[in-house]
């Protein structure tokens, strides 16, 4: 009795915490993500004890109770024609709106899923499909990419790459129009559906646009302002170097993650020669407000040996490419909440440089994940907007190329 009155006295203090923490003024919703916030942790929690009991890593575990954030409506279900298929052995699903369904062939969206390069499924994304499908009335594609630490880069991008030249290629069977296609995805499909542009940007015909909602794009810096921001949810800057070194080499040691969230994994002549890349002095002035430039600790060297190589390769870290000309019209998607919030702007500024067209969208309220809040209890208006904006251009930028 006094175990379980412990236990249960740990756990409501423990939720209490989430539920007071301090939320921005303005932001919508705060006791909202309070407790998604807290559910969220508890889920991890859960993994990780889970991991350290032995039943299975928390990895494996956090895929296993990975679920849609809240409840789809039924109408998503009855008013969209989803097909399941399977390209060079890479799952994939297409979403057709039936009020948008034609003898002729669709445009469409290929669309990469977000969870860090390790997580994220069809399924995960499959209430987003069907929304995207129905608000744009384009066919939407999203694809089952190979996932590290079991399968370290390149796997996640060269499968996004296989389906995606086999879906231009088949695109008549699919019913797909091979001349108004646009790719996207968010977090760390953002950065893949990056890569996949600057691969394919001489690609014949070229895409109609590329939409990064709050994509990840380097890790050369994690001292930007955003990542030194107060008030995080859902992804914090100490989670994102675990994920890269995941993604790079399907295991991360932990004195490397805190070398590159402190800034002592680069030489000072990589630092020197690349950092007009991610320079905070061009964000916007009110995202650098009271932003003091860290001092910079001494470097790792053998750290650096080992991590430069990869923190340069643009197919690992597109902000870092030295040619973004030719590249299709960009949409780059950012929240004020979000520590990657100054990488996608700085990618944008630096698109906009090279004279691609490209569109900022910044959202005052927006979060890490925003896209996939959309169904209640946990469907945020921000969310909303951003679907509803995207889905927007997609079709007005999808009927003036037809």
């Amino acid at each position: 009795m006094k175990r379980t009155l412990l236990v249960t006295s740990l756990f409501i203090g423990w939720f209490a915490y989430f539920l007071t923490t301090p939320v921005p003024t303005g932001f919508e919703n705060p006791w909202k993500i309070r407790i998604f916030e807290g559910l969220f942790d508890l889920q991890q929690k859960f993994a990780l004890w889970g991991d350290f009991f032995g039943y299975d890593s928390w990895i494996n575990l956090t895929r296993r109770v990975s679920v849609p954030p809240g409840f789809p409506d039924r109408y998503l279900y009855d008013q969209v024609e989803v097909t399941n298929d399977v390209f060079d052995g890479i799952p994939i699903r297409i979403f057709k709106s039936i009020a948008a369904l034609r003898p002729e062939p669709l445009p469409a969206m290929i669309y990469y899923h977000g969870g860090g390069w390790v997580l994220g499924s069809l399924d995960l994304y499959d209430p987003l499909g069907r929304r995207l499908a129905i608000e744009s009335g384009i066919a939407i594609i999203t694809i089952e990419y190979r996932l590290a630490p079991e399968n370290p880069f390149p796997a996640s991008l060269e499968d996004c790459y296989k389906v995606t030249l086999q879906i231009l290629r088949r695109a008549s069977e699919l019913g797909i129009d091979r001349s108004r296609v646009v790719i996207g995805g968010d977090s760390a499909g953002g950065n893949l559906a990056a890569a996949i542009a600057q691969r394919m940007k001489r690609v014949d015909p070229p895409f109609l646009a590329q939409i990064l909602l709050y994509p990840v794009m380097q890790s050369f810096d994690f001292q930007l302002p955003s990542y030194r921001k107060n008030w995080t949810p859902i992804v914090n800057g100490a989670h994102v170097p675990p994920f890269f070194l995941l993604y790079m080499f399907g295991s991360y040691n932990l004195s490397f993650v805190d070398a590159m969230y402190r800034g002592a994994h680069l030489s000072a002549s990589v630092r020197e020669r690349y950092s007009r890349f991610v320079d905070y002095r061009r964000l916007p002035q009110r995202f650098r407000q009271d932003y003091v430039e860290p001092t910079r600790p001494p470097v790792d060297e053998e750290i650096a040996r080992v991590l430069e190589p990869y923190i340069l390769n643009p197919e690992i870290h597109p902000l870092m490419s030295e040619d973004l000309t030719g590249l299709p019209e960009a949409i780059v998607v950012t929240g004020d909440h979000d520590v990657l919030r100054d990488e996608g702007t700085l990618y944008a500024v630096r698109l906009k440089d090279a004279g691609v067209a490209v569109q900022h969208w910044h959202y005052e309220h927006g979060f890490h994940g925003m896209i996939i809040f959309t169904e209640e209890p946990f469907r945020f208006a921000t969310g909303m907007n951003v679907l509803k904006d995207m889905s927007k251009f997609m079709r007005e930028k999808t009927r003036t190329a037809a």
